[in-house]
């Protein structure tokens, strides 16, 4: 799937807690118990209060998801990655992170993310791509690919 990257603008925010409550809710309601909208609104927000590595993935010019991934010296460190409903299961995912494992390569780095303990499905497709589970934290799994 053919798909470009452009840098998030103040005016992509708004539908970047839409496309993260969409991605979340069901996973935070299980993992915790229930969705505080104002709570998760301050997480959020507080997330972009300073610049963040983050770029929307776009498609004939539609966003279709978000990428925010940190090259630091020890690895490339993957904070997050999110897929609107409406292109899910059709590859692109997959074929960015492919990308982003090629990139930490040829860097002769890990890539590295984080999952939470209730986003099975999510652990599940990172084990596909090469993942192993390096560290149990206590809401999420810490993840490693070289």
């Amino acid at each position: 799937m053919n798909y470009t990257l452009r840098k998030v603008r103040p005016d992509d925010i708004d539908w970047l807690y839409q496309l993260n409550r969409e991605s979340f809710f069901d996973v935070v309601v299980r993992q915790f118990g229930n969705w505080d909208e104002a709570f998760q609104r301050h997480m959020f927000f507080s997330k972009w209060e300073q610049p963040r590595p983050a770029h929307i993935i776009q498609i004939g010019g539609h966003r279709a998801g978000v990428v925010i991934l940190e090259q630091l010296e020890e690895c490339n460190w993957l904070h997050e990655i999110q897929i609107c409903p409406g292109y899910q299961g059709q590859g692109l995912g997959a074929t960015l992170m492919h990308e982003l494992l090629a990139n930490a390569r040829s860097r002769s780095v890990p890539l590295r993310l984080q999952v939470l303990h209730a986003n099975q499905r999510a652990k599940r497709l990172y084990e596909r791509l090469g993942f192993l589970e390096i560290r149990r934290l206590e809401n999420h799994y810490l993840m490693e690919a070289c």
